[in-house]
């Protein structure tokens, strides 16, 4: 069983081995979308009911949710302005289910117009009794860029679990296009797994954000084309007209640097709710997590084949497996 400890002020995850092989497993949930408001109390229910039998199902030893817990877009969902209210919905079934839990911020969750900013949503969920989520250093950009180590159970480390805010827009608005991990979050992200590194060998890593690199459409063409360069593994693209909602105005260089590297085994992400697709690419595991909503694309309620969540089963040689649950497979 699996446990967490705090040392120094950080959480650190230990993995406990008892000899049967059990992997550490988190649970990835994603674009839950909950709208806050009398208007869309049904489509709330239906959303934390989901949340609440996947997690149940899972048997996961801490679930990640990678942003757009919330939805404040009143003229598009008559949702609320109050996101605060909203994240406090999720939260109220997360604690509730008691297991270790924790949050990246997407696009949606403090627009501009919304009531809380990210450093106020932040405070929200780091005070929480089992969420981990840490507003991270301040100097760099966004909220929420920390990190947990994953240990052996001879306090060795198996696999550093990165957490990345990938920002929301290039100004204050949806219209001028989505923004991207910036340089500074980069460095932070190999300066910490240098300083987690021991005897000459890169400790290996997990990155969870929200907005996808553009190199993972790059990766799905080379599958469908079959040029042997990317290796499918499961899931499929759904969004209309094999849509990737990746930065298209900015350059991003996440990715890239993370292949030249060498840390990054694998990155989990959201926001393209009706994408499931999981590939290899360059070296790395590239996942679109099954999403929640019920709220924010038009007709999403009768669409179900995308709606579950993401098993991520990480081993004692730091492999990990990556498996859909999707929600119409939970009896």
């Amino acid at each position: 069983m699996a446990h967490f400890e705090t040392r120094d002020g950080r959480y650190v995850a230990v993995k406990e081995i008892v000899g049967n092989g059990k992997p550490f497993r988190i649970l990835q949930l994603t674009d839950i979308h909950i709208g806050g408001s009398l208007a869309t109390r049904k489509k709330d229910k239906l959303a934390l009911a989901a949340v609440e039998k996947i997690v149940n199902a899972s048997n996961a030893d801490f679930v990640v949710v990678t942003g757009d817990m919330v939805y404040p877009m009143p003229w598009l969902n008559q949702g609320s302005f109050n996101n605060l209210k909203a994240s406090e919905m999720l939260a109220t079934v997360m604690e509730k289910l008691g297991k270790p839990w924790t949050v990246v911020f997407g696009n949606h969750d403090s627009e501009v117009w919304a009531r809380a900013n990210k450093k106020q949503l932040g405070d929200f969920y780091g005070a929480l009794k089992h969420c981990l989520f840490r507003h991270g250093d301040e100097n760099i950009t966004g909220d929420g860029n920390y990190s947990i180590p994953l240990l052996n159970e001879d306090g060795s480390l198996n696999t550093a679990l990165m957490f990345v805010d990938s920002n929301a827009y290039l100004t204050w608005n949806f219209f001028s296009g989505f923004d991207t991990i910036h340089d500074d979050q980069i460095e932070w992200y190999k300066n910490e797994i240098d300083t987690l590194s021991k005897d000459g060998e890169k400790a290996k890593s997990l990155a969870f954000f929200h907005i996808p690199p553009k190199e993972f459409k790059e990766g799905w063409e080379k599958c469908y084309k079959k040029t042997g360069e990317a290796t499918y593994h499961c899931g499929f693209v759904q969004e209309k007209d094999n849509y990737f909602g990746y930065p298209k105005t900015v350059e991003g260089k996440f990715f890239s640097e993370m292949v030249k590297f060498g840390s990054c085994k694998g990155m989990f992400m959201g926001h393209d709710h009706l994408n499931t697709l999981s590939i290899t690419y360059q070296g790395i595991r590239l996942t679109y997590g099954m999403s929640i909503d019920y709220n924010a694309y038009k007709g999403i309620m009768d669409r179900h084949t995308q709606r579950g969540g993401t098993l991520i089963d990480i081993f004692d040689d730091g492999s990990f497996d990556v498996t859909p649950l999707p929600l119409d497979d939970i009896k």
